[in-house]
């Protein structure tokens, strides 16, 4: 019987460590990544050296200004994806070296660039006046091209944007057009023509044929080139497309492994990984490439991609749901593997006493027994341990989770007081409006009885009653970002849009109606739905 329960402790504990042992199918590819990423800060600091070069060369006073024109150029392709308002300014240069030297080529070339960068950051406005400004019949060929190249990435990102703004567009704008001009007059082996031409395919969902045509062009790459990383990142599109997930994910990596290399910041890849480790064990690594996705932007600084990657607050918002239902359920295994233990405990003492009682035939035989009881209880105390501290890891990461999410609600206070400079004042009350019912409704899907825990915690008199539709009200809100970490009355007002004042007011009123323990009344209101250890 002793044996039979100690299998028995022993085949729970190996059920329990299972739960750890979790690899996901692509890990090398993941070890690979990361590997890269841990040298991401070398990468960056090759391209600022390349970037000084250049600019020492452009402050000799020796130079032409048709020598300083083409060395900006230089400069421009090291900085286009690599920093918005510095690439920018060195158009603007050109521009000034153009209109300097009275050269229309010079000036068309440095507009039609201009239009081209304002348009991959989503400056659309911006990018149509540059357009209405230039005068096609003075293009040379290869000006010709790139407006062309300009033209047609315009309308598609113009119609993509608005079609995921819920605006309707006309349907006659003619991209077509533009790519097939650009498929006539360019050479067949050219990047530009391959990348039309996939892009074709993908638009007329032709997706198997995109998909073995892409991998063709891509084998003739330099993997080193910005073109590889590109054409790499639509492969995965097209795999996402067919349903084939790993494969998705393997060419969405490799289009990051060579942004990092070649110091984008102007990149997507890193972020589409992201969103696909919907696993709950995979959240870590999610939130990790989330921020360094996020931070590439930041730097970069076009409104554009910041958006795109606030987009997926939600659901950043979901994934830290569901890893923290996983760690419930982890917790319960662990609690029920001590409940079992200790019942197999009870058995094996019950058995020793009974034995004990039987065989009392020598003071030799009791002692052996004794030493044989003190093993089990020292083992067993041993497991209790063990368990203990693994409680206290659980109950940590369940608060790390909670700083991480307090972390990106302050990032979007932020990203909504760039929008509030560059929307409408009637859109830009529209997002934040959803912005507020997007985190009302993602707050109580994770803390389900806040509202009722928090009127707990106060008199009668001062309970806060919520507002028709579920959602909750400004006070509610003001201690929702409590609970969360956020406690700086300047974050929260920011991220309500209202005074501070006005928040430390509010603040005030409630804490007045607190049952007891007004001056720890909102430590008490960050341990509401906490696990404790």
């Amino acid at each position: 019987m002793k044996h039979c329960s100690i299998s028995a402790i022993l085949s729970l504990l190996l059920a329990v460590s299972c739960v750890d042992a979790y690899r996901h199918p692509l890990a090398d590819e993941f070890e690979r990544l990361d590997s890269e990423l841990a040298s991401m800060e070398e990468y960056v600091k090759e391209k600022e050296a390349k970037i000084s070069t250049i600019e020492g060369l452009l402050a000799s006073d020796d130079l032409s200004p048709e020598q300083k024109y083409g060395l900006y150029g230089q400069l421009y392709q090291e900085c286009v994806a690599y920093q918005f308002d510095k690439a920018k300014e060195i158009l603007e240069s050109q521009e000034a070296i153009a209109a300097e030297l009275e050269d229309r080529s010079l000036m068309n070339s440095a507009v039609v660039e201009k239009a081209m960068l304002f348009t991959t950051a989503g400056m659309f406005l911006e990018a149509q006046e540059l357009f209405q400004q230039l005068d096609t019949t003075t293009f040379n060929y290869q000006q010709k091209i790139n407006w062309y190249n300009a033209r047609q990435k315009f309308l598609h990102d113009y119609q993509e944007y608005v079609r995921t703004s819920g605006i309707t567009v006309p349907e006659a704008v003619n991209i077509r057009a533009y790519q097939d001009l650009i498929l006539k007059n360019t050479p067949k082996d050219s990047p530009l023509n391959h990348h039309i031409y996939i892009m074709r395919l993908i638009e007329e969902q032709r997706w198997d044929e995109a998909y073995s045509e892409n991998l063709r062009i891509i084998e003739g790459q330099n993997k080193s080139s910005r073109d590889y990383a590109v054409q790499c990142y639509w492969q995965g599109f097209i795999c996402e497309n067919l349903e084939r997930e790993e494969e998705t994910i393997r060419w969405w990596i490799e289009s990051a492994i060579c942004d990092i290399r070649g110091a984008i910041k102007d990149n997507a890849a890193l972020c589409s990984v992201a969103i696909k480790l919907t696993d709950p064990h995979d959240t870590d690594r999610a939130f990790r490439y989330i921020r360094i996705s996020l931070d590439d932007a930041i730097f970069y600084n076009a409104k554009l991609r910041k958006v795109q990657i606030a987009s997926t607050f939600p659901w950043i918002e979901k994934a830290y749901r569901d890893s923290r239902d996983l760690q419930m359920k982890d917790r319960s295994r662990y609690l029920m593997v001590t409940v079992l233990v200790a019942f197999l405990l009870l058995i094996i003492l019950t058995y020793t006493v009974r034995l004990y009682r039987k065989r009392q035939r020598s003071a030799k035989e009791i002692e052996a027994k004794n030493i044989q009881l003190d093993a089990y209880t020292k083992s067993i105390m041993s497991v209790e341990e063990d368990l203990r501290r693994t409680n206290l890891d659980l109950v940590e990461a369940n608060a790390a989770k909670e700083e991480y999410l307090g972390l990106f609600l302050s990032m979007c206070s932020g990203y909504l007081d760039k929008l509030r400079k560059t929307l409408p004042r009637e859109q830009y009350e529209a997002e934040l409006k959803n912005f507020y019912k997007t985190f009302d409704t993602s707050f109580l899907s994770l803390y389900p009885t806040f509202v009722e825990d928090l009127n707990a915690l106060l008199t009668e008199e001062g309970r806060i009653v919520v507002k028709e539709g579920g959602l909750l009200n400004t006070e509610l809100r003001i201690f929702a970002l409590i609970k969360l970490g956020i406690t700086q009355s300047s974050h929260i007002a920011s991220l309500l849009r209202y005074s501070v004042n006005t928040i430390y007011n509010y603040r005030a009123q409630v804490k007045n109606a607190a049952l007891s323990d007004r001056e720890n009344f909102e430590e008490n209101v960050r341990k509401i739905g906490s696990a404790r250890a």
